[in-house]
């Protein structure tokens, strides 16, 4: 059975949208119960409040919208 590549692209955006579903979850979680995250880039890794990086988050959408 072949898949051709707009079967493999649309497969890949529900991975994609799943995983993003996910992480949005457990940073309302962490939020709610006035969690920290740790959060990693190029400069190392930091802790942030989930707080603030939902409020982040929302900010984003909102712009988006």
């Amino acid at each position: 059975m072949k898949n051709s590549g707009n079967d493999i692209f649309a497969r890949a955006e529900k991975i994609n949208e799943g995983i993003q579903k996910a992480i949005r979850k457990m940073i309302e979680r962490e939020a709610a119960l006035n969690g920290n995250l740790v959060i990693g880039d190029e400069h190392g890794f930091k802790t942030v409040p989930a707080k603030d990086v939902l409020r982040e988050l929302n900010e984003e959408a909102a712009k988006k919208a």
